[in-house]
């Protein structure tokens, strides 16, 4: 059986940060419970994480999306939303691969030292929002972004952490 992530460290910077191991051991329940979130179907699904640094996300922003600088985290997804129950998978494995997520360490450091916010924190945050994306989730227009959102808060809350939303010093 295959991994559900199949993760890539680009960035070996990433296995140095302290909290690494434990991060890396909660993310197959991080994404099952925004899979149970988002996706009612009943396959199995896998993904890939590049965990990488500005240099190598600032290409892949540019090649995909047009712009040119780093970002935190990036996703592509496989397949359209609406797409993923007509999926045909194998009956052995019943599984499909729904895409990959590219985080950079070097951008999501920045954003924590900004804002006061632990490093592996952000990080599932970003994980969970990538994650999303690959699920078709989105949030360009407003409804969207609420629901978005609403499903972070909810999945990040389960693992102890709070509100990504509300900002050091931030009421809500």
């Amino acid at each position: 059986m295959t991994k559900i992530i199949e993760i890539i460290v680009e960035d070996e910077s990433w296995k140095k940060i302290e909290g690494y191991s434990d991060w890396n051991n909660s993310l197959e329940a991080l994404f099952q419970e925004t899979r149970k979130k988002k996706y009612q179907g009943n396959k199995r699904c896998r993904i890939g994480l590049l965990l990488t640094d500005d240099a190598r996300i600032k290409l892949l922003n540019r090649n995909f999306r047009n712009i040119n600088k780093p970002t935190n985290v990036l996703s592509f997804p496989e397949y359209e939303s609406e797409l993923l129950d007509k999926i045909e998978t194998s009956v052995e494995t019943a599984e499909m691969f729904l895409g990959d997520i590219a985080m950079s360490r070097e951008q999501i450091m920045r954003e924590c030292k900004e804002y006061g916010i632990q490093f592996f924190d952000r990080c599932s945050h970003l994980f969970v929002h990538g994650v999303l994306h690959l699920f078709g989730a989105d949030h360009i227009e407003s409804k969207e972004q609420e629901e978005m959102e609403s499903m972070e808060i909810d999945i990040l809350r389960k693992f102890g952490m709070s509100n990504p939303y509300i900002l050091e010093g931030e009421k809500k």
